[in-house]
């Protein structure tokens, strides 16, 4: 039954989508050393792999336009700035009305990720408050969006593991 559900999506919003790009050994190295520190200097990045400060520029400048790195950002801890309680929320949708609806739901602020999923349920979405108030409060707004036919969420008590570094 799942089956046929997710086989009615449309799946327009899936248009931008980034082809694999192919990594050399210099590469790698270069997206392992930002992944440690993004603040890291070109110049240090070139000693520590044995390459010019040049190669790491034009280097990172592909990688930039390829998609293969999609920006340099720091890592803040939630609970540290008050986003206490995690949860993911699992969305049924109506078919039809399934890209207008994510379009919707990414316009909600304390929705972090959102991802198209298979079986009975169309997506999931990571949400971050600060307390179950307000947690209620984004569960009663996704409600109210157009083509959502229902949720059911799950707050986690505690992250066992969390990481943004993808191994190469």
């Amino acid at each position: 039954m799942s089956g046929s559900i997710n086989s009615q999506r449309t799946h327009e919003t899936s248009k931008v989508q980034t082809l694999m790009v192919e990594l050399d050994e210099v590469d790698k190295k270069i997206l392992r050393e930002l992944q440690k520190d993004a603040r890291t200097s070109f110049k240090t990045i070139a000693k520590n792999i044995g390459v010019s400060a040049a190669t790491i520029f034009v280097r990172v400048k592909r990688l930039t336009k390829t998609g293969v790195l999609k920006g340099f950002k720091a890592v803040v801890e939630p609970k540290a700035v008050g986003k206490s309680v995690t949860a993911f929320i699992l969305v049924r949708a109506q078919p039809k009305a399934y890209p207008a609806m994510l379009v919707a739901l990414k316009r909600l602020d304390d929705i972090y990720e959102i991802h198209d999923i298979t079986g009975q349920y169309y997506s999931i979405l990571k949400a971050r408050t600060s307390n179950t108030d307000e947690l209620a409060k984004i569960i009663d707004q996704i409600g109210t969006v157009d083509g959502v036919a229902g949720t059911e969420t799950m707050i986690v008590f505690r992250t066992v593991k969390e990481e943004s570094d993808v191994r190469l």
